[in-house]
């Protein structure tokens, strides 16, 4: 492993380390919302991982790293044009579909928003029935959610721990390929 994936790994960990310890305060003193954006800021990191973990050119995939470390935007091969966050959900979502559900309702309480008033209106209820579907699903086969248990904050509420857990599991099972200098071509 070279010294930049080195360092970003050590990144990477520390992100994550203070974001485990904060969702569990925050859910510990109820604080749904911002357990939410934490959640959402542990997914970043995720499809980061999967978007570098599937990349071909390794000499790109450290100066992607190296754009990490050095506070800078990660722009595409030979281009000026920034990647976007969606670019990167849409190839996770080919791994992992949850992720993307997971990613759309994070940053609802990341951006202020509607979600924020859950304690008045549920924001499950303003999800398409098919989407609403769809999450109950992934909840069920990863998460042991009943599916005759209607999709709702207070639902859920209990698994967002488990949630993150999950997604930082998977990331670092993907940070392999990143240490082995190999490439995700199982998605």
């Amino acid at each position: 492993m070279n010294q930049t994936t080195q360092k970003f790994l050590i990144l990477l960990e520390n992100r994550s380390n203070e974001n485990k310890e904060s969702i569990s305060l925050l859910m510990q003193n109820g604080l749904l919302g911002n357990a939410i954006s934490v959640l959402r800021q542990e997914i970043d990191s995720f499809i980061r991982v999967v978007y570098l973990a599937q990349m071909t050119d390794f000499s790109y995939r450290e100066e992607l790293m190296n754009r990490t470390l050095n506070g800078e935007k990660w722009t595409e091969e030979g281009k000026r044009r920034r990647i976007t966050d969606r670019e990167m959900v849409d190839i996770t979502s080919n791994l992992k579909g949850y992720v993307q559900y997971a990613y759309k309702f994070g940053c609802s309480f990341i951006h202020l928003s509607d979600s924020h008033n859950y304690q008045e209106k549920d924001p499950f209820d303003s999800l398409p029935i098919q989407e609403q579907r769809d999450i109950a699903f992934y909840l069920n086969y990863y998460h042991g959610f009943p599916m005759e248990t209607k999709l709702s904050i207070e639902s859920v509420k209990p698994l967002i721990l488990s949630i993150f857990d999950k997604i930082t599991n998977n990331m670092w099972c993907y940070t392999n390929h990143l240490k082995e200098g190999t490439v995700l071509v199982d998605y």
